[in-house]
């Protein structure tokens, strides 16, 4: 039961990813001009709907984080000795690789976007802060530190975007079974 379980949950999020992997190929060229005058060109990602899918991957990285790793831990079920840890533990572990695929999606997006480009080059650090926090999910061996400053760095996207004018709201992501 429990390992077809656990491959139900698998397959799951690789069609998930496989999906949203599909969202945007192809680059294209953009100019910026700085302050002092200088014009400077670069390729970023050329994405169909950039906005939309900037909305829709942002909204499930912040769904993901905060349903299996941000509750929980507030929660207190990554403390050792807690009722479901390593459970709670593995699920965390998935939707941080989860979230760390939406948000390069929504980066992707973003860069494509004349709007939200400077978002999208902001958004790098924070997946780093994400890939960086799945090992320590895996192995039991969190640093809380990382999930507040990762809690901060969603909600300074998500404010930065309306900033822009663009809503971003958690959606709900995928079930990672029992």
């Amino acid at each position: 039961m429990r390992r077809s379980l656990a491959l139900t949950t698998i397959v799951a999020l690789l069609t998930v990813a496989l999906v949203a992997a599909g969202c945007g190929n192809g680059t294209k060229t953009v100019a910026s001009t700085s302050p002092g005058g200088q014009v400077t060109t670069r390729t970023v990602p050329d994405v169909k709907f950039a906005k939309t899918k900037f909305v829709l991957h942002t909204g499930l990285a912040i769904g993901a984080f905060k349903k299996w790793i941000y509750n929980p831990y507030r929660a207190g079920t990554f403390k050792k000795g807690a009722t479901g840890r390593t459970k709670a533990l593995v699920k965390a572990a998935l939707a941080g690789a989860f979230t760390a695929n939406e948000l390069k999606n929504a980066r992707n997006a973003a860069l494509s976007d004349d709007r939200l480009r400077g978002l999208g080059d902001r958004m790098t650090a924070l997946i780093a802060k994400v890939q960086g926090l799945v090992p320590g999910l895996r192995s039991g061996n969190l640093d809380v530190a990382k999930i507040a400053s990762l809690a901060a760095g969603l909600g300074g996207v998500t404010a930065l975007a309306s900033t822009l004018g663009v809503n971003v709201k958690s959606l709900s992501p995928p079930a990672l079974g029992g």
